[in-house]
């Protein structure tokens, strides 16, 4: 199996490593430019920033072979289904999909168990299988579930968990004697979340068509908790 991956950066670093079990596998990106060899794999992955989702798309859509299957991995679902959908060829095949991990939480609990998201966009049965047994083969766990209800459960499980800690982060908490567990929880998602950019922090509140919503809400309920301190 040839396997081909568009995108290098710290994801893209796990999943090569992680494809290598299961094929030959050719890296495209700003430093290894191997566009044509790329596009003549059978599995194709696009391991680029949300908001690089459409340009790709419209780069690569009339030299891909019409039998290779162009996987995503975005945080965010309904946009970049919407732009492969409406960039690559409509023979084209689509598979959306969202690691729910990265190489941090790797490197912490280990690969077996971690969870992955699947939607079948534009795929025959054989072609999904042909994914989904790499997957299982990597003893992910896999959830299917549609791009709209995948943005719906990641407006309050990513964006806003990452809305907090990049706030928490402009707190400059550190580490002190005197301090309970819960303190200990909030470092926990200062540093969690801060390890990853700037660009996919904006890209995930800007492109979930939910997040918005969410911190709407999360900031309405601090204002309202504080106007109760106020007047207790």
């Amino acid at each position: 199996m040839k396997i081909g991956i568009i995108g290098h950066g710290r994801f893209g670093k796990l999943w090569t490593k992680l494809m290598g079990e299961f094929g030959e596998v050719v890296i495209h990106d700003k430093e290894n430019n191997n566009l044509e060899l790329v596009l003549n794999v059978d599995i194709l992955f696009l391991l680029v920033p949300i908001s690089e989702i459409k340009n790709v798309c419209r780069e690569i859509a009339d030299k891909l072979d019409e039998k290779t299957i162009v996987v995503d991995a975005c945080s965010v679902k309904v946009k970049p289904v919407e732009e492969m959908k409406s960039e690559l060829k409509h023979h084209q095949p689509i598979i959306a999909t969202h690691p729910l991990f990265g190489p941090d939480s790797v490197n912490r609990s280990g690969l077996e168990g971690q969870k992955i998201v699947v939607s079948s966009i534009r795929v025959t049965e054989q072609q999904l299988e042909m994914l989904e047994n790499i997957l299982k083969k990597m003893k992910l766990e896999i959830i299917h579930e549609t791009p709209e209800e995948h943005d719906k459960q990641m407006a309050s499980s990513q964006a806003l968990v990452h809305f907090l800690g990049r706030g928490l982060s402009d707190l400059n908490l550190k580490e002190q004697d005197i301090s309970t567990p819960d303190y200990q929880s909030l470092l926990k998602i200062n540093d969690l979340v801060n390890n990853d950019t700037q660009q996919l922090f904006f890209d995930m509140q800007l492109y979930n068509p939910y997040a918005k919503e969410m911190r709407q809400n999360l900031i309405d309920s601090l204002k309202n908790l504080e106007s109760k301190i106020e007047t207790y």
